[in-house]
């Protein structure tokens, strides 16, 4: 009898035990992160850097700051600046100014990766050394520093490419970087250089485009007469740069050269006249469009002129982008294309007739037509997929599910949080209550 109590009391002891252990918390994902920035080898902080980057997470700044300062890997530092960059985060600006500033004695590819953090960030601090850089034609970065000097510089280091430009012997291609950067910088007395280049036709055709590019970020109205005759050119690159540089112009000029550019017989005139009639939110080629939309033979151009129709937008806009979706004769991929349009750009009411087209698809026994519905819904980020995605969390496909808990959790979409937590708790798919209960955190926080 005491043998049998004795047996019983370990089982139940165990019991007890097993239970106290399962009340203990799993380890959560911000101490694994946490610990992967501390103590991981350089590929697993190389792909959580990945990770964060793809949902815009913010949360570990001071930790990837030591990191950085206590590596060694220049492999390492270069993906920790990239990240920073990427995500426009000034805290890493005086480490990179300094691996400038030393750049003969570190690695050449971390120096390059300091120069693509600062000019992400278009940080002044290193303008002074890119300046040099030029000057002494420091070929390793001179690149990197043409490249910074457009992202930052003002009047007087735009003086140093014109300068530099008019070097005997400089290469192509520092010349096409040289007035990239001058266009990025907006440099008013720069217009004479770049229209020259426009207008000679022996300019070359790279050069000749960059500064067609050029040009329109200048902004001087001058331009659209040298980008007019440009859009006709003979070659088709130079017609694609030229229309897409008169994007930025408002004037009766401007805007009719883009609109005879989307009857350019290349595709890369009308792809770019397409995106330039969008940007400049072109009523008067709403008709061109919805053209091209319908029975331009190049798929490129349709899902531009969709795109650019949403950016133009109104209620002719709403009409035909919803009719269009309607219509199941016309191809899915470009049936999805709108479905996206309306979602990022349309009305109230445009979402609403595109909600309800959703919601048909996702019971028809086919689910093709729903699957790049729910792929166009996830690939926009705005607020207005929220009902989208919410159909899509309670789909019976799993993996409907993971793509609307990783849009829920990349938008922080609080409004589905709810939802999320039930998913977390009751769904029969491991998989799916695993990705829930992680995008949980998130949600709450």
């Amino acid at each position: 009898m005491q043998t049998i109590q004795r047996i019983l009391s370990i089982v139940l002891l165990s019991c007890m035990l097993a239970l106290a252990g399962a009340d203990e918390p799993a380890p959560v994902e911000d101490t694994k992160r946490l610990d992967t920035i501390q103590y991981g080898i350089e590929a697993q902080v190389i792909e959580l850097l990945s990770t964060l980057k793809s949902e815009k997470n913010d949360e570990y700044k001071a930790e990837l700051l030591k990191a950085f300062d206590a590596s060694t890997s220049p492999k390492l530092k270069a993906a920790i600046l990239d990240f920073f960059g990427a995500m426009e985060f000034k805290d890493a600006e005086d480490r990179s100014a300094v691996l400038i500033q030393k750049r003969d004695t570190q690695p050449d590819s971390l120096v390059a990766a300091a120069f693509s953090y600062l000019i992400a960030i278009k940080s002044k601090e290193a303008l002074s050394e890119a300046v040099t850089i030029l000057d002494e034609d420091e070929k390793r970065y001179v690149q990197a520093a043409i490249k910074a000097i457009g992202a930052a510089g003002s009047d007087s280091e735009a003086e140093a490419l014109r300068k530099a430009y008019e070097v005997d012997g400089v290469e192509p291609a520092v010349k096409e970087a040289i007035v990239l950067a001058l266009g990025a910088m907006k440099s008013g007395p720069s217009y004479e250089l770049l229209a020259s280049i426009v207008s000679n036709e022996e300019s070359g055709k790279t050069l000749r485009m960059y500064a067609c590019s050029a040009l329109g970020d200048l902004g001087d109205e001058r331009a659209v007469e040298v980008l007019a005759l440009a859009s006709v050119a003979g070659d088709p690159n130079v017609r694609a740069y030229a229309i897409a540089a008169l994007g930025n112009f408002s004037t009766k000029d401007a805007r009719s050269a883009v609109r005879e550019g989307l009857r350019d017989g290349h595709v890369l005139p009308r792809l770019a006249a397409a995106k330039a009639a969008g940007k400049a939110r072109d009523v008067d080629a709403i008709p061109f469009l919805e053209f091209k939309v319908s029975y331009d033979p190049e798929q490129a151009v349709r899902n531009a002129s969709i795109t650019a129709l949403s950016e133009i937008g109104g209620s002719r806009v709403d009409d035909f982008l919803v009719s269009f979706l309607l219509e199941n004769k016309n191809s899915t991929q470009y049936r999805s294309a709108a479905l996206g349009a309306i979602i990022a750009k349309g009305s109230e009411k445009a979402r609403i007739a595109a909600l309800k087209a959703f919601t048909l698809a996702q019971a028809e026994k086919d689910r093709a037509v729903f699957t790049a519905f729910a792929r166009a819904t996830t690939a926009v980020d705005d607020k207005g997929a929220i009902p989208f995605v919410e159909l899509m969390l309670g789909d019976k496909d799993f993996s409907m599910k993971l793509g609307a808990i990783a849009w829920a959790e990349r938008n922080k979409a609080k409004e589905l949080e709810g939802l999320v937590k039930t998913l977390s708790e009751s769904d029969s798919n491991d998989a799916v209550k695993k990705r829930a209960a992680q995008a949980l955190g998130r949600l709450s926080s």
